[in-house]
């Protein structure tokens, strides 16, 4: 039994704490308390003078200088019902810091594990915590100095997890660089069931690219969330990412680092024009370059996409940012390609924002037009899609271009009538924003119509006769059918009045006798 075991019952907690409100903190940690407030979480940060600066919900610990963090982290450590524990601040006290984290190395209950305070030492006590806590789902390590020797160690703990609980991992302004990322990605090797990895400003470059590739086609295959902004990773390095990007059948949100061009976002179509690439979510606007060429190789790459939503664009702050008419074309031809009706029917139809993050200001008026009529769609059925595509091949072909479908003939010209007849249901719907007159829509059917007898009046005609001719052939049928139906009756009553005669001739013979 350590010294702190022994007193940890009997010790008076105001004498180890600057607050009231500390004092409390340690006494549900202590207690075991079962109400922790939001999220079940604890958050020690830095006392401010102003105590307002927290939630009324926040369960908080503030530091100050009177506060014994050795205990703070005693207590930690041995509670059984916390499930979060958030770190915004630690001092710069090694000796005051080592000891918290040697006592919330010994926790076992919490679920996720955040610290975000600087620390440039002393992460390795975590270890063992890292390793022996089976409920661990998700860890956050933001401002701490890792570098190689202590990433080594930490990736040792990971690949010695006994259970398999840890599905999020976020790392930022860590100072890894590609070696410690890459330790850390190996050690992913046990810990498959990986859904979220979020390493930003750790300034790793493309051999991080090739590890974190190689382990995505091997093993990570469940992530739904990878955000790498704030790296060195050129379009080579995104090029070593892609076949494991295409091995990620869940992988719904992707943020690109800074450093991705033109060729870059090229590498990217096999990826996004994958069947099975599921992604919701991309976000170019960490990128330092974002002009006219990148957005055309972009809109080249989504093309035949049915899974993206959102795309976020970078801040037109800089020149290198700034997409003139031509690139928005690339958008807008993405979105509804006029070129042909059958580009149309092909255009992208899940796409619903377009522009910098949290608003479209920047966004031209006609491609939020046709992003509002994705959205209007999205989550419906079958037949709203077939609507979607219908309204904006009517509002982008006033003319409709038939000569590609001579060359069936007529057979589908009936089909062609049905679906204007169909078109006049849509008018005013609510997929966006084509609009047009019934009377309008009935004379672009007859032009359709009449192209097809311009293009071949004769087939028309022989048509036509053979419509009467058919319509004949039925009539006398019907009419045939009339006639021995009428001719079996007749045939039945004669068969009756025979039996009646026969009957009365009995009838009569009887009564001569």
């Amino acid at each position: 039994m350590s010294r702190r075991d022994a007193l940890a019952r009997n010790i008076n907690l105001e004498d180890i704490t600057s607050s009231k409100k500390n004092a409390e903190v340690l006494r549900r940690l202590r207690d075991n308390d079962q109400n922790w407030g939001v999220d079940d979480a604890l958050f020690i940060g830095e006392a401010y003078d102003d105590e307002e600066a927290y939630d009324d919900e926040e369960i908080v610990f503030s530091i100050r200088e009177g506060d014994d963090l050795g205990w703070l982290g005693y207590f930690i450590g041995r509670n059984q019902s916390l499930d979060e524990l958030a770190i915004h601040f630690l001092p710069q006290d090694r000796e005051r810091v080592d000891a918290f984290i040697e006592g919330v190395s010994n926790n076992r209950s919490l679920r996720e594990f955040s610290l975000q305070s600087r620390m440039d030492v002393g992460l390795q006590n975590l270890c063992s915590f890292l390793r022996e806590n089976n409920n661990l789902t998700a860890i956050q390590l933001h401002y701490s100095e890792i570098g190689r020797e202590c990433a080594r160690e930490l990736a040792v703990a990971l690949s010695q997890r006994r259970v398999k609980t840890l599905t999020s991992c976020s790392f930022h302004e860590n100072n890894m660089g590609d070696e410690g990322f890459t330790d850390i990605v190996q050690a992913f090797l046990t810990q498959p069931q990986l859904e979220q990895l979020f390493c930003t400003y750790n300034n790793v470059r493309g051999a991080g690219c090739v590890a974190l590739g190689a382990m995505m086609r091997l093993r990570l295959s469940n992530l739904t969330h990878l955000y790498l902004p704030g790296n060195d990773i050129d379009d080579a390095g995104l090029h070593a990412l892609v076949p494991g990007l295409c091995n990620s059948k869940k992988l719904e949100n992707l943020i690109l680092p800074f450093e991705i061009n033109a060729a870059g976002l090229r590498y990217l179509s096999p990826f996004l024009q994958s069947d099975s690439c599921k992604l919701h979510f991309l976000s170019t606007s960490y990128m330092m370059k974002f002009g006219d060429e990148e957005a055309a190789a972009l809109a080249d790459a989504l093309k035949g996409n049915k899974s993206l939503e959102t795309l976020y664009l970078p801040y037109p702050e800089d020149e290198e940012c700034e997409m003139t008419e031509a690139g928005w074309s690339a958008f807008s031809k993405l979105l509804c390609d006029t070129s042909s009706i059958n580009n149309t029917y092909l255009s992208n139809h899940t796409l619903t924002y377009v522009g910098v993050p949290s608003d479209m200001f920047d966004t031209p008026s006609v491609i939020v037009d046709l992003l509002k009529m994705n959205a209007a769609v999205k989550n419906m059925n079958r037949d709203a899609m077939q609507c979607l595509t219908r309204s904006k091949i009517l509002m982008s072909h006033p003319d409709l271009d038939m000569q590609p479908l001579f060359v069936y003939n007529l057979k589908l010209l009936p089909l062609i009538m049905n679906w204007f007849e169909k078109s006049a249901q849509l008018r005013g719907d609510k997929v966006g924003v084509w609009k047009e007159s019934l009377s309008k829509l009935r004379r672009r059917e007859l032009s359709a119509v009449f192209k097809f007898v311009r293009e071949m009046p004769l087939l028309v005609i022989e048509g036509f006769w053979t419509n009467v001719l058919n319509e004949s052939q039925v009539k006398k049928q019907k009419l045939r059918a009339e006639k021995r139906k009428y001719q079996q009756m007749i045939e039945r009553a004669d068969e009756r009045i025979q039996r009646a005669s026969g009957n009365e001739m009995c009838a009569l013979k009887w009564l001569r006798r």
